[in-house]
């Protein structure tokens, strides 16, 4: 059986109201929204959290590349990717 929770929110006047009508005006109930968004909040969370983590370890081994010096000048990646651009264009040529 699925334990049930209840969640209270304190919200501006105006704010329930106008959530109450749009609601109403959508034909679903309060609950269904608010269960709908809690949902979408907790599965954004985990997506959020695995591109996080993603992104740290990335992070992390350029850090170590750079420690290491293990790494390519802006200077030095423009004269690769120009030798590149030029065979590209010979090729194209030919």
């Amino acid at each position: 059986m699925t334990r049930k929770a209840h969640i209270q929110i304190d919200i501006d006047a105006k704010l329930a109201n106008d959530f109450a009508a749009a609601v109403t005006s959508a034909q679903t109930s309060e609950a269904e929204v608010l269960r709908e968004m809690v949902e979408d909040y907790v599965e954004r969370q985990k997506v959020d959290s695995g591109y996080r983590q993603f992104l740290e370890a990335k992070v992390a081994r350029g850090r170590e590349d750079v420690a290491a010096g293990a790494v390519v000048t802006a200077d030095n990646t423009e004269q690769m990717f120009a030798e590149r651009r030029e065979m590209a264009l010979k090729a194209s040529r030919s």
